[in-house]
């Protein structure tokens, strides 16, 4: 059989045993864990994974086998075949940048981000977020890692990027990440 490729998401209140009993099923099913991002948010756990098995298996009982161990851990989620096709990795010519923002938390800082990253054709590669209760006004920090296409004046983008940000009361600061720690 031709390797397989899976997504599978989930996301609760946080428990001990989440990531146990879901690589317990997963192995069961011969499956692989490639690339994988498990975090807490708060007091919630979310789990998104790409997974692959070269082996065949029942997908009516996997599916029965996971929704039983989501009802069980007061989850929702799924799994999802995913195609070659779409397996073929999204990557410009370009140059690979982190954007970290720093502020007081509220509406829209992603959305205001995001907008100028797509109106400029950059491919967010990866984001986080976090907001800090612990300080009055509550404080908002955003990660992004971004691949910029070949030919973007990244003095441009981040000068858009600044402005916006002193719009709406963050801080921008844009670093090239360099080749050789991709």
């Amino acid at each position: 059989m031709n390797k397989g490729y899976f997504l599978l998401t989930a996301g609760g209140v946080d428990r001990k045993g989440i990531v146990y009993n879901l690589s317990k099923i997963l192995k069961k099913y011969k499956f692989n864990i490639e690339d994988s991002a498990m975090m807490m948010l708060r007091h919630t756990f979310s789990v998104i994974m790409l997974l692959s098995n070269t082996e065949k298996f029942e997908k009516a009982k996997l599916n029965k086998e996971l929704g039983y161990f989501l009802k069980k851990s007061d989850m929702t989620g799924s799994i999802k075949s995913i195609t070659e096709k779409e397996m073929i990795e999204y990557r410009e010519e370009g140059n690979t940048y982190i954007i970290s923002i720093s502020g007081a938390d509220r509406p829209g800082i992603v959305k205001t981000i995001t907008e100028i990253l797509y109106e400029n054709k950059v491919n967010i590669i990866d984001l986080e977020t976090k907001s800090s209760q612990k300080v009055e006004p509550n404080a908002y920090y955003m990660i992004l890692e971004i691949d910029a296409p070949a030919g973007l004046d990244i003095n441009v983008l981040e000068h858009k990027l600044k402005d916006a940000g002193e719009k709406i009361g963050v801080h921008v600061n844009v670093n090239k990440m360099e080749s050789s720690i991709l």
